[in-house]
């Protein structure tokens, strides 16, 4: 089992707590985003490190333990951790996040 630890958010990586995840799901067929190649940092703090396929969560609940700061459902395509606001998501984490405009007709 990875034990993931809680990020810290005073670090100059904050994100590299996940990064035994990342690894995981890139060694399990996953890939980056291309153009978007390991966590990118927000200057408004956090990092995001976007994957092009959906999280495998059966491979993550067999292979890692995460702690209670960290947010790791299916149902969101995304892993956040709380404390540093870093994040790996899935294509399915990035588009819960586009907000479609209204309609004028």
């Amino acid at each position: 089992m990875i034990e993931i630890a809680p990020g810290d958010p005073g670090s100059a990586e904050p994100y590299r707590s996940l990064l035994p995840v990342v690894e995981l799901l890139l060694a399990h067929g996953n890939r980056y985003v291309p153009g978007r190649e390991g966590f990118i940092e927000d200057p408004h703090g956090g990092a995001a490190c976007e994957l092009e396929l959906p999280l495998d969560f059966d491979l993550l609940a067999a292979e890692v333990t995460f702690p209670d700061t960290v947010d790791a459902r299916p149902e969101g395509d995304g892993i956040l951790d709380l404390e540093t606001w870093c994040l790996i998501s899935g294509p399915g984490e990035r588009a819960s996040r586009i907000v479609m405009p209204k309609r004028l007709d």
